[in-house]
């Protein structure tokens, strides 16, 4: 049977807008949401879900990346667990416009420990604003 380990939120924005536009530098990974999940003593596989979003104001119409990553760790270079990317061409979007990004997706069978670490990361190819919702939830389970 089906057992719950551990269930947590990080939760940054919780409405729309309500950021007030919180610039993103272009190229660098930035910490959005930090979940410890408690699975020591887990007995079979643990598996681990997790969903991310955040929400962007972009300027331009240009060719723009937004990037939304999770990782096993703290670090934006520790295990990548999972992304999802948004690409908008040059001319396909009008000059002001909001993009939220998802993300969702599984770790299986990471090693129990007494926590184990996952980050949620944003990076934008171009300046842009976060305005919110941002949030970061994460499960863990065992057989």
């Amino acid at each position: 049977m089906t057992r719950l380990l551990d269930a947590r939120t990080s939760q940054n924005a919780s409405i729309a807008g309500s950021m007030n536009g919180v610039g993103l530098t272009a190229n660098q990974n930035v910490l959005i949401g930090q979940i410890g999940l408690t699975t020591a003593g887990a007995e079979g596989p643990i598996r681990v879900q997790l969903n991310g979003v955040a929400s962007f104001f972009v300027f331009s119409g240009g060719f723009i990346t937004l990037t939304l990553f999770a990782v096993r760790g703290s670090v934006a270079t520790d295990p990548l667990v999972a992304s999802n990317r948004l690409q908008l061409n040059p001319g396909a979007t009008t000059p002001t416009n909001l993009f939220p990004l998802y993300l969702i997706c599984s770790d299986y069978n990471p090693a129990p420990a007494e926590e184990i670490i996952y980050s949620l990361f944003v990076n934008s190819s171009i300046n842009v604003n976060r305005v919110g919702p941002e949030s970061f939830n994460g499960c863990a389970y065992s057989d």
